[in-house]
């Protein structure tokens, strides 16, 4: 039996029996890791919040093969702002289930799960989220997605753009100078007000890109549907 202790976000956690919670964690050293913690739900508050997701944690955990334990789990960064505002709690969960359906158990390095938590921590400290920006960060953690997968293909994207319409590929390389030409985050939200729609509408096509290219299933339609749908 192997000890290991590593930074993890806790993507999501699933109660087991009377005591037990079994908790998915995307980690630093080791990718993404399904361990199980025993009899927390009877330990102290602190420890069975701490698995709660989106919880940044440093984990002990024991290792045989692929199976781990939970023996030590400490917080190191709780999200605070992320829970208290729906917008921007909506776009962090489909982060975290995106995460969990792409990556597989398997060794990661750890600069995609520093940028993840980068991005958590954006979202964080953001002082409101209008929905055009909303969807823009979306559309950022997708695109870094596609290119960490290394399946962001500028021609074929900009082909699906051309064919859906001819102006997409002049509306996307807007909104993609934005960000850059100012440093205001309030006066950047403002300008992505006039995308919405479209901003939606490129979510949708990179989801549908990397559902093609890499077998999985992600669907933002879970998180944010009445806006989708037009309820």
């Amino acid at each position: 039996m192997k000890i290991i202790k590593t930074n993890c976000i806790v993507l999501k956690k699933k109660e087991m029996k009377e005591a037990d919670l079994q908790v998915t964690l995307f980690s630093k050293d080791y990718g993404k890791i399904i361990a199980t913690a025993y009899g927390i739900r009877k330990s102290n508050k602190r420890n069975v919040v701490s698995l709660n997701p989106l919880n940044e944690v440093e984990v002990t955990l024991s290792q045989r093969n692929n199976y781990y334990i939970i023996k030590e789990v400490e917080i190191i960064k709780n999200f605070n702002n992320i829970i208290k505002n729906i917008d921007k709690l909506e776009i962090s969960l489909y982060i975290l289930d995106s995460i969990d359906k792409i990556y597989y158990m398997i060794n990661e390095n750890g600069n995609f799960f520093d940028k993840l938590v980068e991005i958590l921590s954006f979202i964080d400290i953001l002082p409101c989220l209008k929905k055009g920006y909303k969807y823009y960060v979306v559309l950022s953690f997708l695109r870094r997605i596609m290119m960490e997968q290394g399946i962001y293909d500028i021609e074929e994207i900009s082909l699906i753009l051309r064919k859906e319409k001819s102006e997409n590929i002049k509306k996307y390389k807007e909104i993609l100078q934005i960000s850059k030409n100012t440093s205001n985050i309030l006066e950047i939200q403002k300008k992505f007000e006039k995308y919405i729609d479209f901003l939606r509408k490129i979510v949708i096509i990179f989801e549908n890109f990397i559902n093609r290219n890499l077998q999985v299933e992600i669907k933002i339609k879970k998180f944010i549907m009445e806006e989708f749908y037009g309820n």
